[in-house]
Formats: structure tokens, C-alpha cells, sequence
């Protein structure tokens, strides 16, 4: 891991947020297994808690590991959105993920976005949500980020500038019976998200 990484990783360990790249626009995150920073995520973002945010991966490993529990068919359809501009809901009957699943729980958005260089070293469960105002732009770069967001964390990785909307988020709850995936947010090319799960044999719904 790079400097930065390093930093990032030391500040997450020790309870604290970060603001955090990914393939669409900058996160505000705290690591899953830390309470006391959810809590302060939550806290800073202006969130209730009743209101999910999303699980963040970096590596290969955790993205596998998070969706080690799912049913083969939605695993499939995760894994052809995944890494990608793409949160996926899937189920989470066991609870590993609750501090970030809002209420009524029991599932999960699993985010993994598509990136390379020493942040995919960042071996760490993260929960995450767009590091702005509520209702607010996503920020494409660390200046568009509201100035009381930067001074609430304890570090930071600057990627320059990123693409700008906001993930695609696909609702994989009844893929293992048979259903459709449906495409609640459409990110950046909702076509990709139908051409990805194609082959997986799932059906999209989209937005009327």
C-alpha cells in the first residue's frame, strides 16, 4: 500500500472516517467492524440510522467474501455487475452486514467499484455513502465535497477527478427465486447493467 493507503487504513482501524475514491464519485466512509465510526458517519452525514448506506470493498477477496453466503444464481448476477459502477441489494439473512443495512435489514448493497493502483490493497469491510449534503451534487473531486464533511474526517485519498454519477444501484433480492433484477437507480449507463446480467439469464426491470 501507498503512503496515503496507509493512512487511510490507520484511520479507519482506529475508529475514525475518511473520504474515499471510487469508479463514479467520492465516498464517505468508516470501517463495518467499528461502531463507534458508523456511528459517526451516520452522525456527520445527517443521516438516521434507519436508512441504509452501502458495504464498500477494495480487493477481489472481500467482494467474494461478502457475497460468500448468496445463492449461485444471485452470486452470478453480482459478480456480472461487479467490480462496476454498480450497488448491488442482495440478501443477508445471517446479519454480518446490519450496521449498514438500515432498517428492516436483512439485506445488503454491496458496492465494489472498478479501480486498480494500491487502493484495492485497502483490505477492509467499509461502510459507505456519497460524501455529501443530503439530497446534494455527488462530488466528482475532493473541492466539490461541503467543507464541513472534509473537517469531520481523519483522512483522505485524492484521485484528482472522477466520472461523476453516482453508482447504479440493482435490486438482486428475488434473482434466486426466479425474479427480475430491478434497476432502482440508473448510474451511468443503465444499458451496460442489462447487458452485464443477460448472459446470467436475469431479467431487468427498469425505472417507469
Amino acid at each position: 500500500m501507498s503512503d496515503s493507503v496507509g493512512a487511510l487504513r490507520g484511520a479507519l482501524d482506529a475508529g475514525g472516517l475518511a473520504l474515499v475514491p471510487t469508479d463514479t464519485v467520492y465516498g464517505l466512509a468508516a470501517a463495518l467492524d467499528r461502531p463507534e465510526g458508523v456511528a459517526a458517519l451516520y452522525a456527520l452525514k445527517g443521516r438516521p440510522r434507519s436508512q441504509p448506506c452501502q458495504v464498500l470493498v477494495y480487493s477481489a477477496a472481500l467482494l467474494e467474501e461478502t457475497l460468500a453466503a448468496a445463492d449461485p444464481r444471485t452470486r452470478a448476477a453480482a459478480l456480472a455487475l461487479l467490480p462496476g459502477p454498480a450497488t448491488c441489494l442482495v440478501p443477508d439473512p445471517a446479519g454480518r452486514f446490519a450496521e449498514a443495512a438500515g432498517e428492516p435489514g436483512g439485506s445488503v448493497g454491496v458496492r465494489a467499484p472498478r479501480m486498480d493502483g494500491p487502493v484495492t490493497g485497502l483490505d477492509l469491510f467499509l461502510v459507505a455513502t456519497s460524501a455529501n449534503e443530503p439530497g446534494g451534487p455527488d462530488p466528482d473531486r475532493l473541492d466539490a465535497i461541503p467543507q464541513r464533511i472534509r473537517e469531520g474526517v481523519a483522512a483522505e485519498l485524492d484521485l484528482g477527478v472522477l466520472p461523476g454519477t453516482a453508482s447504479a444501484v440493482v435490486d438482486l433480492r428475488e434473482v434466486a427465486a426466479g425474479g427480475p433484477a430491478r434497476l432502482l437507480r440508473p448510474g451511468p449507463d443503465p444499458d451496460a447493467v442489462v447487458t452485464a446480467l443477460t448472459p446470467a439469464g436475469v431479467d431487468v426491470v427498469r425505472p417507469r
